[in-house]
Formats: structure tokens, C-alpha cells, sequence
């Protein structure tokens, strides 16, 4: 199943260190996609409070790292970090799990394409200097 919405919190080169997972929110998802994955027996998730600018959302996972790739399915280069807001389409499963006595549905992740990037640059708090001020140290 094709999947495309905003990527959020994308750990798709190194296994998040809570779940132990590739994984990638897909956020603010059509109204025709929420049929489909709930049709499939998926509970999409609604962001509430801190999380509203979510909108409808899946958490998408695998144990083995995904495919990533840019809009012309050129590999994705491991240097760029991809940025919540970040354009995405993505390949999912849906799978049926069982596990302590609970059952329900999730999305496997296989492939993510993004086809907009806003590239994660960390938060240091720090601006560019012109580099005339260099030169006054």
C-alpha cells in the first residue's frame, strides 16, 4: 500500500532508540488513505494538543532498514537528514500481530520516497557569521 503525507521523528538509518526500529510518522494523511488504512483494520491516530499540527498519522516500522530514495528513485544519500514537514511517500504492509494476549494491526515499512525535502540541520542555537568577524578575533 502507498502511503504519502508529511514525514515527522524519521529514524530510517539508524533504529530509533525506543521501539529498536526503523520508523518514520507519516503525518497528516487524506481522508481517502484513513479509509483505506482503517479498512485494512489499522486505528490511524488523530495529534492532539503538542501534537495537532500531526493531524491523521501512522507510525510506520520494520526491523530491517528500509529502502529511502529521492523522487527519481536515485538512492538516498545517508549524509542528508530528513526533516519533520518533509514530503513523503511511503510503501507499507499492513500485518496482523498478536502479542501477550493484545492483537491488532500495524504498518510495516518497506520503502520511503521523498519527494520534498526539509532537511534536518539540528537545533545549536548558533547563526553564520559573516566572515569578516573572523578576522577581528
Amino acid at each position: 500500500m502507498i502511503v504519502r503525507g508529511n514525514a515527522m521523528w524519521a529514524s530510517l538509518f539508524d533504529k530509533n532508540a525506543l521501539s529498536d526500529k526503523y520508523q518514520i510518522d507519516i503525518c497528516n494523511l487524506d481522508k481517502d488513505t484513513v479509509k483505506e488504512l482503517e479498512k485494512g483494520g489499522l486505528k490511524v491516530k488523530v495529534g492532539e494538543g503538542d501534537k495537532a499540527d500531526k493531524g491523521s498519522y501512522i507510525i510506520a516500522k520494520s526491523t530491517f532498514e528500509p529502502k529511502v530514495m529521492d523522487k527519481s528513485k536515485r538512492k538516498w544519500d545517508r549524509e542528508i537528514s530528513i526533516g519533520n514537514g518533509s514530503s513523503v511517500k511511503c510503501s507499507v504492509d499492513l500485518f496482523e500481530w498478536t502479542m501477550n494476549q493484545k492483537k491488532g494491526v500495524s504498518a510495516g515499512l518497506k520503502a520511503v520516497m521523498v519527494t520534498n525535502l526539509v532537511e534536518y540541520m539540528g537545533d545549536d542555537e548558533l547563526d553564520a557569521e559573516d566572515e569578516e568577524f573572523d578576522d577581528q578575533l
